[in-house]
C-alpha cells in the first residue's frame, strides 16, 4: 500500500486546528452531553430504567434487546454509581468516540485513494464534524439507549471493512470485521442490515478473495452469537420474535392505499430530516449544490469505486429498509440512525472535492453551532423552572417523559416497610422499572400482572404474577384508575396513597382476600 507523505507519526504535526477540533469533539462534546443531561431536571426514561434494571442481573439476552447495553451500564454504574450520570456516561462516551472513528476512516480513505485534496485531514475532519452536528448525536447522545453502542460498532465496522477491502489477502482485517459485526448485533439487531452493504461492496469488483474474507468474517460473527442464540432458544426466541414483530408491524400494521403509503413515507422523510437536524441539513444543501454546479463533470468522471460512492453504499440500504417499514406504518425515527455515518463520509467528499484551500474554521464552527443548538433544545423545557415559573407539560420538553417518576414513587416507598409480607405487583413495565430504580436501595422489583395471553415485555416473560396462586396480600402499584377487574378479584381493596398525588397519578393499593 502506498502512503502519501503524511504518516501516522506526523498525524497532527503542526495542525493546531486539528487539535482544537479534536478537543472539541472529545472530551468537549462528551462533557457537554453529560452536563446537559445532568442539568435537565429529569430522571431516566423508561427504556433507560429498564436497561439499568437488566444490568443488575446480566444475561446473554433479554425480551426485546441483546445483552451489550446492560453490560455497558453495569460497568458504567460500577465506576460512577447508579445516579443518572452514572447510568449514562459510558454510553455518552460511545457517541463521542464515533466522530473520531469517522475522522480516522476518512483520513485512511483519502490516503489510500490518493485523491488530490487540500489537506490530508479534509475528509476525515469534515465527516467527524458533520456527524457530530446531527441532532441524533446531539440529543440521542445524551441518553443510555442501544443506539450508542450500535453507532460505535457501525462506525468501527466501516473502518474495519475499508481496511479489509484494501488488504483482502490478510486474515486479521477480516477477523476484525467479524468481531465488530458480532458486537454490533449483540448491541442491536439493526447491525445485521450492514450485510446489504457488504453485498454492494462485493458487487463493485466481484473479487473471489473478498468473498472468501466476507464469508470468514460472517462465520466468526456467527460463532460469537451462539451464546445469545442459545439464550433465545431456551426462552422460546423472545428477542427475535419481538424484532420480527416490529419489522412486520405486528397486528396493527396495514396499508390502506396509495394515500396512506404517501403519508407514511412523508412522515418518514420528515423524521429523518429531524434526526439530521438543521445544521447537517444545511451542509447537505451546500454539498449538493457543489456537486450540481461546481464539480459535477469531474466528480462523475471518476471511477465507480470512488470512496464517496463506497461510503454511500454503507448508508442508503438502511434508509431503504426504513422506508419499506414506513410504507407499513411501522417505521421508527431512530432505527436508521447508522445511515448517517456513511452519508456524512460521502458528504465530506463533496464538500472538499477540489477545494483550493483548507480551513479548520469550517468544521469547528459547524460543531459549535450544533452543540449549542442541541444543548438549548434539551434544556428548553426546563427554563420555566429556572425562572421560578410554574412548570407546564409541553410537547417541546424533550425530557417530559422522564420527569416526576422518582419523586412520586419515593412518596409510596414507606408502604413497602409497612407491609413487608405483601407481594409487590404492577400492571406494566413502565411502573416496574421506574419503581425498581426509585427504590434501588432496597433492590425491589415488582411482579408483572400480565394483561394478555402472551407476554408483552421482559417482566411478563420472567417475572409474572399469577393472581390465582397464593393468599398473601398484594401491594398493587397503579398509574391512574384501578381496573374494575381488580375490584372484582379481591374482597378487600384499600387505597393507601394520597387520593390526589402531586405530579404523576401514581397510587398504591392494598389487596387482600382474593375471591375464588
Amino acid at each position: 500500500m502506498t502512503n502519501t507523505p503524511t504518516t501516522n507519526r506526523t498525524y497532527f504535526s503542526g495542525q493546531w486546528g486539528a487539535w482544537a477540533l479534536l478537543v472539541l469533539l472529545l472530551p468537549g462534546l462528551w462533557l457537554l452531553r453529560m452536563w446537559t443531561a445532568a442539568h435537565s431536571g429529569a430522571g431516566l426514561f423508561v427504556d433507560e430504567a429498564q436497561y439499568w434494571e437488566w444490568s443488575r442481573e446480566l444475561a446473554w439476552g433479554y425480551y426485546s434487546k441483546p445483552p451489550v447495553l446492560p453490560a455497558l451500564i453495569k460497568l458504567s454504574v460500577g465506576v460512577a454509581g447508579d445516579n443518572t450520570t452514572g447510568v449514562r456516561w459510558l454510553v455518552q462516551l460511545c457517541w463521542a468516540v464515533v466522530p473520531l472513528v469517522l475522522w480516522r476512516l476518512g483520513w485512511e480513505m483519502q490516503r489510500d485513494s490518493q485523491q488530490p485534496l487540500a489537506s490530508p485531514h479534509a475528509v476525515g475532519a469534515w465527516a467527524a464534524a458533520l456527524f457530530a452536528s446531527s441532532l441524533a448525536s446531539g440529543v440521542l447522545g445524551q441518553v443510555a439507549t442501544t443506539d450508542g453502542p450500535l453507532l460505535l460498532c457501525w462506525s468501527l465496522q466501516l473502518w474495519a471493512m475499508w481496511r479489509a477491502l484494501k488488504q483482502p489477502l490478510r486474515t486479521r482485517p477480516w477477523l476484525l470485521v467479524g468481531a465488530v459485526l458480532a458486537l454490533g448485533v449483540l448491541s442491536k439487531y439493526t447491525m445485521s442490515a450492514v450485510l446489504l452493504s457488504w453485498l454492494l461492496w462485493w458487487l463493485a469488483d466481484r473479487s473471489v478473495t473478498v468473498l472468501k474474507g466476507m464469508v470468514w468474517a460472517g462465520l466468526l460473527a456467527g460463532l460469537a452469537l451462539l451464546p445469545h442464540l442459545a439464550w433465545n432458544q431456551a426462552h422460546d426466541w423472545p428477542t427475535l420474535k419481538h424484532t420480527a414483530d416490529l419489522l412486520s408491524g405486528g397486528q396493527t400494521a396495514s396499508v390502506t392505499g396509495l394515500n396512506a403509503v404517501a403519508v407514511h413515507l412523508a412522515e418518514y422523510l420528515a423524521s429523518q430530516a429531524l434526526v439530521m437536524g438543521p445544521v447537517l441539513l444545511i451542509m447537505v444543501v451546500v454539498g449538493l449544490r457543489r456537486l450540481a454546479w461546481q464539480h459535477r463533470p469531474q466528480f462523475f468522471a471518476r471511477p465507480t469505486h470512488h470512496p464517496a460512492l463506497w461510503a454511500w453504499h454503507g448508508s442508503w440500504p438502511l434508509w431503504l429498509i426504513g422506508g419499506l417499514q414506513a410504507m407499513q406504518g411501522t417505521a421508527q425515527i431512530n432505527w436508521p440512525a447508522p445511515a448517517l455515518l456513511g452519508a456524512c463520509l460521502a458528504l465530506a467528499w463533496l464538500l472538499v472535492s477540489q477545494q483550493a484551500q483548507w480551513r479548520w474554521r469550517g468544521p469547528i464552527v459547524v460543531v459549535v453551532i450544533s452543540a449549542l443548538l442541541a444543548c438549548g433544545l434539551s434544556l428548553g423545557g426546563d427554563w420555566r423552572a429556572r425562572l421560578g415559573l410554574p412548570v407546564q407539560k409541553s410537547q417541546w420538553d424533550l425530557w417530559g417523559r422522564a420527569r416526576g417518576w422518582e419523586d412520586g414513587l419515593r412518596s409510596l416507598k414507606p408502604w413497602l416497610s409497612t407491609y413487608p409480607q405483601a407481594t409487590l405487583v404492577a400492571f406494566d413495565r413502565t411502573l416496574i422499572v421506574h419503581a425498581a430504580y426509585a427504590w434501588r436501595d432496597q433492590s425491589t422489583l415488582a411482579l408483572s400482572w400480565q394483561q394478555t395471553p402472551h407476554p408483552l415485555h421482559h417482566y411478563d416473560l420472567l417475572h409474572r404474577f399469577d393472581p390465582s396462586l397464593g393468599k398473601q396480600p398484594v401491594l398493587l402499584l397503579v398509574m391512574g384508575e384501578l381496573p374494575d377487574a381488580v375490584r372484582a378479584r379481591y374482597a378487600h381493596v384499600e387505597l393507601l396513597s394520597a387520593p390526589q398525588p402531586v405530579g404523576r397519578p401514581l397510587f398504591m393499593w392494598l389487596l387482600k382476600d382474593p375471591r375464588p
